[in-house]
């Protein structure tokens, strides 16, 4: 194998890598892109889990939880910015939601 091919292909191999990273934070295809969407869904599906599962140890039913839940989940999606206030959500933008859903409900 001649030794200009094994430099061609890592070469080639990086490009691709650094080119798939490139491109806004909404494009599923870039990398970024990619694990906010894995992010964003894995914390959606968390969150309405552990929703339901405290509002089922408060004595709620599951079936009147469950929407509420959901509900909350989709206002915060759209109100919490980035990764940091979804790991630690301001108690303020919890309460909005919770009014939002609650009367919606």
């Amino acid at each position: 194998m001649p030794s200009n091919y094994l430099f061609r292909v890592p070469a080639v191999l990086t490009a691709t890598f650094i080119l798939s990273a490139c491109g806004s934070a909404d494009d599923e295809n870039s990398l970024t892109g990619a694990f906010n969407k894995n992010f964003n869904e894995s914390w959606n599906t968390e969150f309405v889990a552990g929703c339901v599962a405290e509002a089922t140890k408060a004595g709620a039913a599951e079936a009147d939880a469950t929407p509420l839940c959901d509900c909350m989940a989709k206002e915060l999606n759209e109100k919490l910015d980035g990764i940091g206030e979804k790991m630690n959500p301001p108690q303020e933008k919890l309460e909005a939601a919770g009014e939002i859903c609650f009367g919606s409900i």
